[in-house]
C-alpha cells in the first residue's frame, strides 16, 4: 500500500477484513476490498456486519480528514445508520466511498456507500461521530 498507511495505521481488526484505503482527501475515504469466503454469511452473500464495517470505517475516516488528508483528527463512531440495498458475491470488489457532510468541532456526520466494480449499489449508511484527544 502507499503513504496511506503512515497516516491509517493498520489494525488487527483491518487486517483481519483486509479491506485497504485507496484514495483520501479533505472529508473523503475511499477503500477497497475483495469479497472473500471469509466475508460471507450463510447465504454465500457479505455479510451485513462486513458491509457495516466498510461502511464505519470509510465515513469515519471522512470525518478523521476534515482538516486535510496528512492531518488526522482521530473520532469514535456514537451511531451508525445502514441500508443494505444490493447484494454482491465473492470475487467482486467492493468500494466504499465516505464523505464528511457536516459537523462542528466536537460532532460530525459522515456518509458513505459501497458499490461493486460494475457500479451496483450495495449498501450505504449515515453516522455521527465524536472527535477525540488521542491518548498517549
Amino acid at each position: 500500500m502507499n503513504d496511506t498507511d503512515q497516516q491509517h495505521p493498520r489494525s488487527p481488526y483491518s487486517d483481519l477484513i483486509g479491506y485497504r484505503v485507496t484514495r483520501r482527501d479533505i472529508g473523503f475515504c475511499e477503500l477497497e476490498l475483495l469479497v472473500e469466503r471469509k466475508h460471507l454469511n450463510r447465504l454465500n452473500v457479505p455479510h451485513g456486519g462486513s458491509l457495516a464495517s466498510l461502511i464505519d470505517t470509510a465515513a469515519g475516516i471522512a470525518v478523521a480528514l476534515v482538516h486535510g488528508p496528512d492531518r488526522i483528527q482521530p473520532a469514535v463512531t456514537l451511531s451508525l445508520s445502514l441500508q443494505f440495498l444490493g447484494q454482491a458475491k465473492i470475487g467482486d470488489v467492493l468500494t466504499t466511498t465516505g464523505r464528511r457532510i457536516g459537523g462542528g468541532r466536537t460532532i460530525a456526520y459522515g456518509t458513505a456507500e459501497i458499490k461493486t466494480q460494475d457500479g451496483r449499489l450495495v449498501a450505504r449508511g449515515d453516522g455521527t461521530f465524536r472527535y477525540v484527544t488521542p491518548r498517549t
